[in-house]
């Protein structure tokens, strides 16, 4: 298993890092991404930027990034970045990985709290006041012995919608604007009263001045606002305080929010992933990658690609994959998310592809029995390889996927021309759908789902609107309960299965769209610890009789629902009611499966009603 350690700093000047814990590399693109806190067992700390990521820091050169950038040529169209990172990782997973601390963290929050004498105390104070055990309380109680407990995190921060964090304002909180009048420095304390451990019980105390308020108000909207409220100072703690960009960021007017330090609604990674496909895939194009800017100061680059030459690496392979990647760098024609998902179907669509050395392969497989009338190929993908990369984060509202977006919050103080990332491999299931028989779907339901397209436009998701259709709708649906149907019936988890949904984008005028027409989905696991995976979903896909047991018994779990009739007739449910029949019961996948965020989602889009079986794409 890749694991990367996290190196937790800033406590204080004596404090130069420790070891605090560690974690998968795939979750530093997504659950502990740059900005996101990580709850240890002795320590809370939040994950640094990537400042230091892609500098080599040890003399014999054993920290080298050039073993950990990944190109992916499609991804870097998506994203603008020239290159990706991987994460520092320990042990003997290749030349070139650090053995010893990976990642850098920093304490936070900064505001600790003693669960014995229920006084809060700063980390920095407690470092620096006893640096052999800075877990540890250094108060004196009341008989004059040393308290000793054990601080741990306090469970509040105040985040706003760009991003910015910090501690909550305990003192300010009590205080307001005017502090303590008191003339020693404040302690604050935070206790429950009585037997209870809810929020109306909980209760901040200055315990200098004496004066105490309860924290019951602190996750109102607007406890924060006003003329004399407490204003966002801009705080990203995961650079430790700098302002993003090097200078000073601009005052930030959003309204902070309470929030539990260990709320999902802290921390929303923005990710975005690509396939790795031909003609990108191959050894050639890797090697001309590494070396791109290099070539480009020479002369005549054929004597050095010739030196790169091998039996498996031809000469002439090299040369047409530096000028194919030069007429790619060179051209002024945009790229974006559209001709991507093309370019991947194009690929899945042609069933046999790929090579033996590159990071792609396929073939045909047959269409299972009584399907042949709905499905136009399946395709086996045994040799997958999925870029996936970090491009920011949002707190409070979850990311709208929009590649354009600019309220991301960042993931370094400098600009950075590239992106963190990890390479996935694995295997996969693609299955491309008949145009007729869809066409002849979209008469059979009119304009079901109008009111659907509505509330996207109404939603914060609204910027993908162009993804919107129909046929989407359909394909997202079968996709969910392909995927519930192999978990239940392969030994699979839902969570290990991720989807990728091909439908015609709705960003261009018809006769372009015409030309871009899609109709698939791919079903694939894919993991950054090994090579490929137990070759499960290939053995599913090439065996068409298993392959034609398992949809028809998708089809007949899918007729009904526990939640029916309500579910089936529901016009209006899940998230800003942008499901119609879809629950958790049965049409809904974990987060990390789907890729929009469990919406658009129709049960009926695939079997029908028993009154009307025709509103099903499979429904006769």
């Amino acid at each position: 298993m890749a694991k990367a350690k996290f190196n937790a700093k800033g406590k204080s000047k004596r404090d130069s890092g420790r070891v605090v814990g560690d974690a998968r590399q795939t979750q530093l693109i997504t659950t502990y991404g740059v900005g996101a806190i990580v709850n240890f067992v002795k320590d809370t700390v939040i994950v640094a930027g990537i400042d230091g990521w892609d500098k080599d820091k040890n003399p014999d050169n054993s920290d080298n990034i050039d073993y950990r950038k990944i190109f992916n040529e499609n991804l870097q169209s998506l994203t603008g970045a020239k290159y990706f990172i991987e994460p520092k990782i320990s042990g003997n997973s290749g030349p070139g990985w650090l053995k010893s601390k990976d990642i850098p963290a920093f304490v936070f929050p900064e505001m600790l709290r003693c669960p014995k004498c229920k006084k809060l105390v700063a980390a920095k104070e407690a470092a620096n006041a006893n640096p052999k055990k800075p877990n540890r309380c250094f108060l004196d109680r009341h008989d004059g012995t040393q308290c000793n407990g054990v601080l741990i995190a306090s469970r509040f921060v105040v985040v706003c919608e760009n991003g910015h964090m910090e501690d909550f304002p305990y003192e300010w909180w009590v205080h307001g604007n005017t502090g303590c009048q008191s003339d020693r420095t404040p302690r604050m304390s935070m206790y429950n009263i009585g037997d209870r451990n809810d929020i109306d019980s909980l209760f901040v105390k200055c315990e200098t001045c004496g004066k105490t308020r309860g924290m019951n108000g602190a996750f109102a909207a607007f406890a924060f606002s006003g003329e004399n409220g407490y204003p966002c100072s801009a705080n990203h703690p995961h650079l430790k305080n700098k302002k993003a960009g090097g200078g000073f960021e601009p005052e930030c007017d959003k309204t902070l929010k309470t929030r539990l330090f260990s709320s999902s609604g802290v921390y929303f990674a923005a990710t975005a992933s690509a396939l790795l496909i031909p003609p990108w895939s191959g050894e050639a194009v890797k090697i001309i990658e590494r070396k791109y800017e290099e070539l480009g100061y020479m002369s005549d680059p054929e004597p050095y690609l010739r030196s790169k030459a091998s039996p498996t690496v031809t000469l002439a392979q090299l040369l047409a994959a530096y000028d194919m990647l030069k007429t790619r760098k060179d051209s002024d024609l945009p790229r974006g998310e559209t001709e991507i998902y093309h370019d991947e179907y194009k690929i899945l669509s042609q069933g046999e592809s790929g090579d033996n050395l590159g990071d792609y392969s396929a073939f045909a497989a047959e269409i299972p029995i009584g399907f042949e009338q709905y499905f136009e190929r399946v395709t086996v993908v045994d040799r997958l390889t999925v870029t996936e990369s970090l491009m920011g984060f949002t707190r409070l509202k979850p990311w709208g996927g929009d590649t354009d977006e600019r309220q991301l919050a960042p993931l370094s103080a400098e600009p950075k021309e590239w992106l963190p990332a990890v390479q996935l491999r694995g295997e996969g299931i693609f299955i491309q759908f008949k145009e007729n028989a869809v066409e002849t779907w979209k008469k059979n339901i009119k304009n079901r789902y109008e009111k659907m397209e509505r509330q996207l436009g109404l939603s914060y998701l609204k910027s993908r609107l162009d993804r919107f259709s129909p046929e989407y709708v359909m394909l997202h649906t079968f996709a969910h309960l392909l995927i519930r149907q192999l978990a239940d019936e392969c030994g699979y988890s839902a969570a290990s299965m991720k989807e990728k949904i091909y439908s015609t984008f709705n960003a261009f005028s018809e006769t372009e769209n015409n030309a871009k027409k899609m109709r698939g989905i791919l079903i694939y696991l894919a993991s950054s610890d090994c090579d490929g995976s137990l070759g499960g979903l290939i053995s599913i896909a090439q065996d068409s009789e298993k392959f034609r047991v398992i949809l028809e018994n998708m089809l007949q779990k899918a007729a009904w629902c526990s939640g029916d009739p309500l579910c089936a007739a529901s016009d209006g449910q899940g998230f800003d009611s942008l499901n119609y029949s879809a629950c958790h019961n049965c049409a809904l996948l974990p987060e990390t499966s789907c890729e929009f965020r469990n919406v658009l989602l129709d049960r009926v889009s695939v079997v029908g009603t028993p009154e009307e079986p025709p509103l099903g794409f499979l429904g006769n």
